[in-house]
């Protein structure tokens, strides 16, 4: 039978069921006063239908691609013995077809930022040169997070997942679900507090618990390679060719918990001192790059506007590198400079999106290099035959007015005002 039919018939019969318990629940209320014991039955027949909805999502998963698997204790071990506490309850790892994997990751994506601000977000990355306005962030995101994964971490439920090609018996499927048992751990003992805490604290987060765990897993991996000569796993050749052809964007944030994650976990771990900053998990992209962990930002105040706004947020070093990247590879070495950002996007109606990006830099040098290279990407977003001059106006093809200037020695503002 086909999933989808399955799920179908599945879901009819648990709504059915869930109904007759019910009509039974009110029937017994319209006798409370003959029944003593009516409180208790009301509980009972409440628990029967949770029970109910607990089996139906289990078999909504089943039918997806295979249910739950059972986790080996001994990875369990393995992970609670790595990190130094226990998970609070027993870790949940549901499989699923492969192909359906990516929707799962993309819904997801979407879910974690505050309702109706994804396309916003996307928009005005689109503005600042991030992204060009063909790019769909959330896609290209799953894309590159799905393609030949293994396995993969739903911080929405602080759930795990693994394709229906999962075998228990090969290594790098063990190793894997290590990486994911060591999300949820943490996941379980850290939860993520209420609310979005912002993009910059958000990326920030990722990186630390993504490399906590991607550093236990190097751990379970060097156990192999002692115990069974085991020399790692290979790299899927579609998802580097998948990453080769994303936005650097997109790429940088795909890639940043891995490569800057894990290493700086690793030597918290060695050091003793993960725990610390689990608990009090930093805010700021900055803290994971060589020599800017202690970084001082300023507070930076962009002008008022008249009109809604819609995104408030940072770019932070990371976004700023990226941005650098998309200029220039060789530009790189300039983001650690930065002292500090923050964007605006405001709406004067519907269509019409102003965006207002001012950038602090360690001194008045630095930002005029970066004031050049501003200048650099207005002109390339007017799609004009020379760069523009320091607060002069140019119009993109499209009618929209892209300026860059210096308000102080060490600040640059970049905006992208729509049509007058």
């Amino acid at each position: 039978m086909h999933p989808q039919t399955l799920l179908s018939l599945l879901v009819g019969a648990a709504v059915a069921a869930g109904g007759i318990l019910q009509g039974l629940q009110w029937k017994n209320a319209a006798a409370a006063a003959a029944d003593n014991d009516l409180q208790g039955q009301i509980i009972a027949l409440g628990n029967e239908v949770d029970m109910l909805k607990r089996e139906n999502e289990s078999l909504r998963s089943l039918a997806q691609g295979g249910g739950e698997i059972k986790v080996p204790n001994e990875l369990i071990g393995f992970v609670e013995n790595a990190f130094g506490f226990e998970f609070r309850s027993s870790p949940v790892v549901h499989q699923i077809a492969g192909e359906e994997l990516r929707d799962r990751v993309t819904a997801s994506i979407e879910s974690r930022y505050p309702p109706n601000s994804l396309d916003h977000r996307q928009q005005a990355w689109a503005l600042m040169g991030l992204l060009t306005p063909d790019d769909r962030f959330a896609p290209q995101l799953s894309a590159m997070r799905s393609l030949g994964a293994r396995s993969w971490f739903d911080d929405q439920t602080g759930e795990g997942w693994v394709t229906d090609r999962f075998d228990e018996a090969s290594v790098p499927d063990q190793s894997a679900l290590v990486r994911i048992l060591g999300r949820i751990l943490i996941h379980q003992n850290y939860p993520p507090t209420p609310g979005y805490p912002g993009d910059e604290a958000a990326n920030a987060r990722e990186a630390l618990h993504h490399g906590a765990a991607m550093a236990v897993e190097n751990r379970f991996l060097a156990r192999q390679a002692v115990g069974i000569g085991f020399t790692g796993v290979q790299a899927d050749s579609g998802a580097r060719d998948l990453l080769e052809s994303l936005p650097i964007f997109v790429k940088g944030i795909a890639t940043f918990p891995s490569l800057l994650g894990t290493p700086r976990a690793e030597r918290l771990m060695d050091q003793e001192e993960l725990l610390f900053h689990l608990h009090k998990s930093p805010h700021r992209t900055s803290w994971f790059f060589p020599d800017s962990e202690d970084l001082e930002v300023a507070a930076i105040d962009l002008p008022e506007s008249p009109h809604e706004l819609v995104i408030d947020e940072s770019a932070g070093m990371l976004g700023f590198q990226l941005w650098l990247q998309t200029l220039d590879p060789e530009l790189t070495p300039l983001a650690r400079a930065w002292r500090g950002d923050r964007y605006q996007l405001t709406a004067q109606n519907d269509v019409a999106l102003d965006l207002v990006w001012d950038i602090r830099m360690a001194d008045e040098e630095k930002a005029k290099e970066l004031l050049e290279l501003g200048l650099a990407m207005a002109g390339a977003l007017a799609q004009t035959e020379s760069d523009p001059k320091p607060g002069e106006s140019v119009s993109s093809p499209e009618g929209r007015r892209i300026s860059v200037s210096q308000p102080s020695p060490e600040l640059v503002r970049f905006s992208n005002l729509s049509p007058e």
